[in-house]
């Protein structure tokens, strides 16, 4: 028994020394969690190209009516052009009693001549306005679209209207009756 007890007593320091020497605990890596971009604010940074937004929030039927838009604006913006130019450069040799070299306006008179030159001026800042209008209805529809789409909409969600038929003390009310569900 004495021969057990002085064995456990020196092997207590050597199994003591063994515990510290286990391995270190593993200190798990955390990973980094990336901050999610929120749905309509991806969807807006995806429309800074024209219909990115509305092919991100799936409604892919939008995106021919912008580019239709654009272009029809395109269009407007380049035939005013065009067409400001050539009057511009009538009534600048009408001015200068020079022959007007488009025989289109050689026989309009001066006053008609700048009439039409801010009319077609005036046609293509128009057509710029809206071309500006459209790319910022396009960022808002984007916006506006990936909002709803988070939307709840589900039978806890109701409004019901319907008419209404009373007897009272004066006599007999109509009226509407309108519930919220939340």
């Amino acid at each position: 028994m004495q021969k057990i007890l002085l064995f456990i007593i020196l092997s207590f320091p050597f199994l003591a020394l063994q515990a510290q020497r286990a391995e270190e605990p593993k200190t798990e890596k955390v990973p980094e969690l990336k901050k999610e971009m929120s749905r309509p604010k991806k969807a807006t940074l995806l429309s800074i190209i024209p219909g990115g937004g509305q092919i991100y929030n799936e409604r892919y039927w939008k995106v021919p009516i912008i580019y239709v838009g654009f272009g029809a604006l395109t269009y407007a913006t380049i035939a005013n052009q065009q067409l400001y130019n050539d009057v511009r450069l009538a009534y600048q040799q009408r001015l200068k009693n020079e022959p007007v070299t488009n025989p289109e306006y050689a026989n309009v008179p001066t006053e008609m001549l700048f009439t039409l030159r801010e009319y077609y001026r005036k046609n293509r800042d128009l057509s710029v306005v809206g071309m500006v209008g459209l790319y910022a209805f396009n960022l808002i529809d984007a916006a506006v679209d990936a909002h709803l789409k988070e939307f709840d909409v589900s039978d806890k969600l109701s409004m019901h209207i319907k008419p209404v038929y009373q007897y009272g003390f004066a006599g007999h009310y109509t009226g509407l009756n309108l519930r919220l569900r939340f």
